[in-house]
């Protein structure tokens, strides 16, 4: 359902002739985003801040990287932002809510550490790193 979503707001943006779209991602999503890399897919990978669709030409961009989710619900509320429910009838039931649920565990034994996470790599220095060679 998300492909469908971001490629019909991709498809609408270009015939609007738009070049930016922004998307709503958000700290939690980029933490997230980023163990499910990991544990999945065995790779140290997550959601850049802004890139450019090749074959578009649309640049993508996460302006709420750095926010916590827990902030945009509640900066929502208090606004009266009306909620949108998600028809897709995997919702709840994905990969990303398994992690989400992995890391609500995880923060009961190690409290704020989708925090620690995520500076890690904000901090991290990946230069040193040996280049796999293909």
């Amino acid at each position: 359902c998300a492909k469908l979503r971001k490629g019909a707001l991709n498809d609408k943006a270009l015939e609007l002739g738009c070049n930016k779209i922004a998307y709503a991602h958000h700290k939690d999503d980029f933490v997230e985003t980023l163990l499910m890399s990991q544990f999945l897919e065995g790779r140290i990978a997550s959601l850049s801040p802004m890139y450019t669709l090749a074959r578009t030409k649309l640049t993508l961009i996460r302006p709420m990287l750095l926010i916590p989710e827990i902030e945009i619900v509640r900066l929502a509320g208090r606004l009266s932002f009306p909620i949108v429910e998600n028809l897709c009838p995997a919702d709840g039931h994905t990969k990303r809510e398994s992690m989400k649920e992995t890391l609500r565990m995880l923060n009961k034994q190690y409290p704020g550490v989708k925090n620690r996470i995520f500076t890690a790599i904000e901090n991290g220095n990946f230069n040193d790193w040996p280049q796999k060679k293909i």
